[in-house]
């Protein structure tokens, strides 16, 4: 007998397209270019004192022509290179970028679950942009190991919040809480923690307190996998639960496919 040729199982469901939106992942927070601050504070300065001397010697000029004094000119010079001064240091300050708007994806979002959200994202991203100050500081090399996690932990925290399985949900639901601890109290105080022993190692303590400092940022990477572990359960769990659904509507099309053929 010839041999039969071995054919690989046929899936459950065949050529079943992919349904859902794709969330694109959070993109990576850089610190915007800061200007230096001979732009923002020498160059308003020196225009402000110098449209100031201008305005003095144009208006000294006639009113000693004049016979009057000198005082009104002085203090039309200094309200004029006030003027100038802060009108320019305000336009070349260094501004912060805006936070991106919160999207709701989901017709019907509940206020509350909306308002809890909507919080966790604001408050994610502050802690990315408080680790992007970190990490263009220079941190001491065992630190940006760290820093790294905990800036892929919150991205992963700003995907979640953001999708529309957690924003059906309601705000006193389990994974919602976690999800807004996380973002507000638990990260926070981590970042906090991480930030106290990058200066105890950058400062001039002893070996034997270095030492503890590397140990805590060993513990506050411990508590950071404790994190993951609780972002990767939701994330399985919003997978699962879609796959129950299309498993459900699968079977549920099928047999009304073969009904229809008997009858």
């Amino acid at each position: 007998m010839a041999a039969r040729r071995h054919r690989p199982a046929r899936s459950r469901h065949p050529h079943r397209p992919l349904e859902g939106e794709l969330i694109a992942p959070a993109p990576a927070v850089r610190m915007p270019r800061r200007r230096g601050r001979w732009l923002t504070r020498d160059v308003p300065f020196f225009f402000g004192w110098s449209s100031a001397l201008s305005t003095f010697l144009v208006f000294g000029m006639g009113s000693l022509v004049g016979g009057s004094g000198l005082l009104v000119p002085a203090a039309g010079a200094l309200g004029v290179g006030a003027f100038v001064t802060g009108g320019l240091a305000f336009l070349l300050r260094n501004r912060r970028p805006a936070a991106p708007p919160y999207r709701a994806l989901v017709d019907g979002m509940p206020e509350s679950t909306r308002s809890v959200l909507e919080s966790a994202a604001g408050s994610v991203l502050q802690q990315r942009r408080r680790i992007a100050a970190a990490q263009h500081s220079t941190p001491h090399p065992a630190v940006r190991p760290v820093l790294d996690h905990a800036d892929v932990l919150l991205a992963r925290v700003d995907a979640l919040v953001r999708s529309p399985a957690v924003q059906s949900r309601r705000p006193y639901e389990p994974d919602v809480l976690l999800l807004e601890g996380m973002a507000e109290r638990y990260l926070p105080e981590l970042l906090g923690a991480l930030e106290e022993n990058q200066r105890y190692l950058a400062s001039t303590f002893t070996p034997q307190s270095q030492q503890q400092a590397l140990a805590n940022l060993g513990v506050i990477e411990q508590q950071l996998a404790q994190l993951d572990a609780g972002v990767n359960r939701i994330e399985s769990d919003l997978v699962q639960g879609s796959t129950r659904s299309l498993d459900v509507q699968t079977d549920f099309l099928q047999q009304r496919l073969h009904g229809d053929s008997v009858h």
